[in-house]
Order: structure tokens, then sequence, then C-alpha cells
């Protein structure tokens, strides 16, 4: 599994399954299916959409699978001193990198090839939205699918506060969009 810290992610290019023929249009098309994003958090349905992806793509040997996990930095009224917010940033980041090896080790349990699997870890910060990243790297990743597990609020909260998944399955263009209860 590669880890991809931060917001910059290293992309190639599949190669084409007929060797160099085809144009470079075909090979990006080829190249976007094969591309999913599973965005993740520490929920049940997040392992539950993680399971999902295992079985249904253990098929398919050309698929590359990124998890993301996007990490809410605290915010600077509640924690003044930025070396604090810094420190609790870096120790979230470890455990998050933790549990996101454990979760690439159930991909791999279904044979998914672990060269295949990349973890990606982002901070989110006040200004930015936990969907806003997901929306970009989907869109900067040319992921041909995005799966996310539906984290279960109440309408009164998802009124209140929005819902991640709702905003994924609004607002995502170009691609499949899988949703996991």
């Amino acid at each position: 599994m590669s880890v991809v810290p931060g917001a910059t992610a290293e992309r190639t290019l599949i190669p084409h399954a007929g060797g160099s023929s085809g144009s470079l249009a075909d090979r990006m098309e080829h190249s976007m299916k094969s591309k999913v994003l599973i965005a993740i958090d520490h929920s049940e349905n997040a392992l539950k959409a993680v399971d999902y992806v295992g079985r249904i793509l253990s098929c398919h040997p050309d698929v590359d699978i990124s998890l993301l996990r996007v990490i809410n930095e605290p915010s600077p009224d509640l924690m003044p001193d930025s070396n604090d917010r810094r420190r609790v940033v870096d120790q979230m980041k470890e455990e998050t990198l933790r549990f996101m090896e454990t979760v690439g080790v159930r991909l791999t349990g279904c044979g998914i090839p672990e060269s295949r699997i990349h973890l990606k870890i982002q901070t989110c910060q006040k200004v930015t939205s936990v969907a806003e990243l997901i929306l970009h790297e989907l869109r900067t990743g040319q992921y041909g699918t995005v799966v996310i597990g539906r984290r279960g609020v109440s309408k009164r909260e998802e009124f209140l506060f929005g819902s991640v998944s709702n905003r994924i399955v609004r607002e995502a263009k170009d691609c499949a969009v899988w949703v996991v209860e």
C-alpha cells in the first residue's frame, strides 16, 4: 500500500491492455474507470463500504483503490496555540494511518493486490468542508467511482449540519457514486 499524506498525490495512467495501441483518450478513459475512491471515517458504515468494494471488485485485477480519510483540524478558536494544533493533527494522522492500514488489510483479504491500494490522508481546516475535499480529490484524481458510507445522521442533524454523502451524490460529476449503508 502506498501512503500519500496531504492534498497532493502521485498519479499514473494504467497502461492500455493492448500495449501502446489506442488513443490517449481511450487509455485515460480506461484509467478513470479503473480508479475507485473510498472516502472513509471510523464509522461502521465506512467499514461496510470497504468490505462491499472488496467483494465486488475482487475479480478486477486492474482496479486501483484509494482510501481517503479527511481529518478535521481543531479550530483556532478552541485551540489557539498553533503548535498544539499541529501536535494534535500529527497524532491524529498517526492514528489514522494505523486505522487505514488495517482497512487496507481488509481489501487484500478480499484479493485486491496490495500494490493497487493507496492510502491518502488530508487535513480539513475550518474554511473547507470534508465534502469539498472529497469532491476535489475526485475531480483531480480522475476517479471513475466514489464510494462513501452513509453516516446515519437523523433528519434534524442532516438539516442543521448537512450530510457529506448527500453532497457527494448531488455534486459528483462524470463518475459512479456508491453510497453504502
